[in-house]
């Protein structure tokens, strides 16, 4: 299973139909324990990373990425 992180940024909805159109299982979450049982992870990226990096700050979401 793949988990592309929610941080309430990016347009995650294309990442997640890309994955479903090339056949791949994976879930919008940020939920640290789904992030730790994923197979893989995506961060997807944003213009502006200071504000993406507060939201990962926000929704604690840092120790379980680079744990991944």
């Amino acid at each position: 299973m793949i988990a592309i992180i929610d941080y309430g940024m990016g347009n995650l909805r294309s990442v997640f139909k890309a994955f479903e159109a090339v056949g791949h299982q994976a879930v919008v979450t940020r939920d640290p324990r789904a992030i730790a049982n994923a197979d893989h992870v995506v961060l997807p990226g944003v213009g502006a990373f200071g504000d993406c990096m507060a939201n990962l700050e926000r929704y604690e979401l840092i120790t379980p990425i680079q744990a991944a």
